[in-house]
């Protein structure tokens, strides 16, 4: 296997959605989130240094596999691949094989990743994959280095919905509110501007990327406004053949303004944020973030969602 297709993009952008979209095709086997190389957080590269140790040690090595296939919360395999779909599959022989696979590699991070997505995929009885990794496009240059011939779908969000959507993300903004709640106001401000430095920092990885052929930008407003038309730009550039069912995904995550999971291309979630939103943050995001939108070809305020989901509205207030 020698051309996965990797979703990378900043949290709250929608790559649950284009993940399942993707799966659809039966011949592409979904491989969640794993936590790998992820900045800011405990991945996996912090599982082996705190839990494990030097690879080189065969012991170690042991170790490792024997805890990751064990079930147990551990620190740095919080992510859904170790918890979920990896358990899913869990057997002697999937873990034997992935054992014995690390003890003849040279036991660096990327022939370890390569080990268990290609196994998985094996395992499914498939023979390409579709690898949630990583969510932060800074590691591009390993995942050519590891898989020159893979396809890169990095994903972008207008970053006013994903400043409003990480206050509320219930796997960090909304825990860490829960263990300080003396400073929620604080942890809010902080969250929405950290996101609006690391949207700036993405949109300048982009151009320097946007000229690789394996590489290429998907816009979650454009998924939203024009499903069919984006998604067979998916398809040729991934290089898998349209399928109809893509048109009908599961649903994805749970909408952090909602709390509910939209099912299908829900067009107003491209726009709901504009309701929660405060008219100064939505200013500022705007001004500090113009000039990143236009490197990622996102017009604030004048793409077709927003008029679409207008004129949906008012055709429904006529009905009724």
């Amino acid at each position: 296997m020698n051309n996965p297709i990797f979703i990378i993009g900043l949290p709250r952008s929608g790559s649950t959605l284009w993940h399942n979209i993707i799966a659809r095709n039966e011949e592409i086997c979904r491989i969640g989130e794993m936590h790998f190389l992820t900045p800011w957080r405990k991945d996996f590269r912090h599982f082996c240094k705190k839990h494990v140790g030097d690879l080189q040690n065969n012991n170690n090595v042991k170790k490792m596999v024997d805890l990751i296939f064990s079930q147990e919360t551990t620190p740095g395999l919080n992510a859904w691949f170790w918890n979920a779909e990896l358990q899913r599959v869990n057997n002697n022989d999937l873990k034997e094989k992935i054992y014995s696979g690390i003890l003849v590699s040279d036991r660096s991070l990327g022939s370890i990743f390569k080990i268990f997505i290609e196994n998985i995929t094996v395992y499914s009885g498939l023979k390409r994959c579709c690898v949630k990794f990583p969510v932060y496009p800074s590691h591009i240059p390993q995942l050519l280095q590891w898989y020159p011939r893979c396809k890169i779908v990095h994903i972008t969000r207008d970053p006013r919905a994903t400043s409003i959507s990480r206050t509320n993300d219930p796997g960090g903004t909304q825990q860490l509110k829960r263990k300080y709640p003396l400073i929620t106001f604080l942890i809010q401000k902080i969250m929405i501007y950290f996101n609006v430095a690391q949207y700036c920092w993405t949109s300048r990885l982009h151009s320097k990327y946007k000229a690789i052929d394996n590489y290429a930008l998907f816009r979650y407003e454009d998924l939203l406004a024009y499903p069919e038309k984006t998604i067979r730009k998916l398809c040729h550039f991934i290089e898998i053949d349209f399928d109809e069912k893509m048109l009908t995904p599961k649903a994805a995550q749970k909408s952090s303004v909602t709390g509910k999971r939209a099912k299908g291309f829900d067009k107003k979630a491209g726009t709901r944020w504009e309701k929660v939103i405060s008219p100064f943050d939505k200013l500022l995001i705007t001004m500090l973030t113009k000039r990143s939108m236009t490197k990622f070809g996102y017009a604030p305020n004048v793409h077709p969602i927003f008029s679409t989901v207008k004129l949906d509205s008012e055709r429904i207030s006529t009905l009724e």
